[in-house]
Parts: C-alpha cells; structure tokens; sequence
C-alpha cells in the first residue's frame, strides 16, 4: 500500500552508503511533550504510567525530527539524525519529496482545555518561497471530546462571499471571525481533513490525534487577545494568513471507508497527496509486507507489539512506532484487542488508493476519501 523502491537495489544502497545503516528493525519513539497555553494539566487519558511534565500540555509530538528512538543499537539517535545517514533507507523513495533530512510526517496528539487560535496554513509553493519550508497539509481524528466540543473548518456558506481581504480585516477589528466559520460537533471516531490554505479552529474538550506534513508554519488570524505561556501577547499573522488563504477549500468532515482485513476492521480515514491514513483495530496477529517506504504506527487504544528485523517492539497507547522502508515485511500482535492509525505516503499519484480499490471499494467512494 506503499510506493515501491527505485531500481536500485537494496544492496546497492548499502554499498553506497558504505554501510551507514545496514539492517534496519522498528522504530520505537519517545514522546515528546509540548506546553501550550490552551493544554491540559491531565493528559493520564492517554499517559496513565508515563511521567509528565509539570507545565501544561498541548501536544505531544511522536515523530518530529528530534524524537529518539528508545530501541535497539539506533537507541538514543533521533529521526532527522537517521534521515541524513541514510534518508533512502529509512524514508524510501518518498524521499525525493522532502529536501533537507526531514523526516516526512508529523504525528501528534492534542490535548486542548481552551480555543486554539482561528489560524490557516500556507501551501507548499508560499512556504517554500516565504519560509523556506514545506507547507502543512494535515488531518485530525477524534479521539475523545467533551458533549458541547466544537470544531471550525473553512467559512459557513453564506460568509465565504465576505471574504476578501479588507472584510476579513474588518471582522478581526470587530471581534466577528468566528461568527463566519463553518462549526461542527465532533465526537470520538470523527475524522477532519485541513489542507494548506484553509481557515481552521479547534475547540476546547477535545484530544485529538493530527496527522500532517512534518511543519511547524502557522498563521495566527486571530487569538482572542491571548497572552501566551511567557506572558507575552501571542503574534498574529495576519497579513500572511489572508495571502494563503483559500475560501473555497475542500476540508471538512470525512465519511471514512471500512473493510475487513486479516480479521482487523480497517476504516480509510483520510487521503491526500502527501498521506494515506488508516484505523486498524485489531485482536489477533496479522502480517504485513514491505513495499518500498515508511510507515508509522501509533497506538490509540490498548498494548500491542511489532516484530521484524529480529526486533520485538512492544508499543503501548500513546506510542509510535516508524517502520523503515528497507523492512521487507513485519507482523502485529495485540495484547487482547488495541487500536492503532497506520499512516504512510501514497504508492503512486496515478492509483494511490489501488489497494482499497482491489479490496472492491468504488471509485466514486474513493474519490470522497482522496484530498487533492
């Protein structure tokens, strides 16, 4: 379900690389908590053993570029360090797409007690030229929610008219921009797309898990007059926001894709360009095949292990673990039943959801999955 190698062989690789990363195993992370002035001082949720830090968290991040693996002889490196070394190996062909020894994806958790601030993301092209970065596509699904939680994506149909660049201006000067977002109640199980360019707002309640290009480039539209956890007034950006902002964005709601695989129900949450998100829920082993790219597992729910490589990775709720590309297969086993988001990069442009076609499901309902 993944791109496959270019022709040169694996062998060839590691001769090239003169032996750098020879064999490679999974990847178990170590979470890396965030404070954030709209966080929460509990998150046991979702880290009822671990030790927290005693500011609030926001967000714990899982596969950033400074996350450290925690297993194995590569114990103590960090993914951006293993992505110079031997960028090919670890992140597969998709590393052609992603200059500078970032490592692709981003996955993260959100824990939020307040409003974040309303806020856009730029474009791959506007970063590039602006930021020297790439932009952020991203996905986020609902992994619990207070009864009244509440999310915005893009503008209510009778607000997008009123979205040029000076009437936007005047609604940050009255106080009035959410009034002109598109609100849903969300609730455990929801899935929301956000590409690049779309006006975006997560309420307070919720823990969400967010699946995104490995950025960090955010334009603030509007924070309430926030102060943030220095004590100092929170930036704006609201020039650079209303430059990449795109009213007439495709995100929103995702009515996901289910199937039966090896006794695991499977549900396609998201698709675009840059990922392919997936929800296994899983209560006996099943065994996958490698194709040529990364891959990333991260437990939502319950205790379970991934063995390859001769590694055997236990992997508990809150954690991720990166399959690299050069793994020629691997297995899952729960511990009773758990959860996990599967995310990986297309397999091709031109049929990049061909394993759920094959599986029976319809172009016209793939075509609902896939974000372009």
């Amino acid at each position: 379900m993944r791109p496959v190698h270019s022709p040169q062989t694996k062998t060839a690789r590691r001769l090239y690389y003169h032996g750098a990363m020879t064999d490679w195993y999974p990847l178990k992370l170590e979470p890396s908590f965030r404070e954030r002035v709209w966080g929460r001082d509990d998150v046991s949720s979702m880290y009822p053993s671990a030790e927290i830090p005693s500011f609030r968290v926001g967000e714990v991040w899982l596969t950033a570029d400074d996350n450290r693996v925690t297993n194995g002889s590569r114990t103590g490196r960090t993914l951006g360090e293993l992505c110079v070394a031997d960028r090919l190996g670890l992140v597969g062909s998709a590393s052609e797409e992603f200059a500078g020894g970032l490592f692709p994806l981003l996955v993260k958790f959100l824990f939020t007690s307040d409003k974040l601030s309303v806020q856009i993301h730029p474009s791959d092209e506007y970063a590039r030229k602006n930021e020297k970065s790439k932009g952020k596509t991203e996905m986020w699904h609902v992994l619990a929610a207070d009864r009244e939680a509440r999310l915005a994506i893009g503008f209510s149909n009778d607000s997008v008219a009123g979205t040029s660049a000076d009437e936007l201006r005047a609604s940050l000067d009255n106080q009035n921009i959410e009034r002109q977002l598109k609100w849903f109640n969300a609730s455990a199980g929801d899935s929301f797309f956000i590409p690049a360019g779309t006006v975006h707002a997560l309420g307070a309640g919720f823990t969400v898990c967010e699946i995104q290009q490995n950025s960090d480039i955010t334009y603030r539209l509007y924070d309430y007059c926030r102060v943030g956890t220095d004590g100092k007034p929170r930036a704006l950006h609201v020039e650079k926001a209303i430059s990449v902002l795109d009213p007439q964005t495709r995100g929103g709601p995702v009515n996901a894709l289910h199937a039966k695989i090896q006794g695991s129900e499977v549900a396609l949450i998201a698709a675009c360009p840059y990922f392919i998100s997936e929800k296994w829920t899983l209560s006996q082993p099943a065994e996958f095949s490698s194709e040529g790219n990364f891959e990333i597992w991260t437990n939502i729910e319950g205790d379970g292990a991934i063995e390859a490589g001769g590694e055997f990775v236990s992997c508990r709720q809150g954690e991720a673990i990166v399959i690299p590309a050069d793994l020629e297969g691997f297995s899952l086993s729960p511990r009773n039943r758990c959860t996990f988001l599967r995310s990986y990069p297309p397999k091709s442009q031109e049929d990049p959801l061909r394993s759920w076609r094959q599986l029976g499901v319809s172009s016209s309902d793939l075509s609902r999955i896939w974000f372009v």
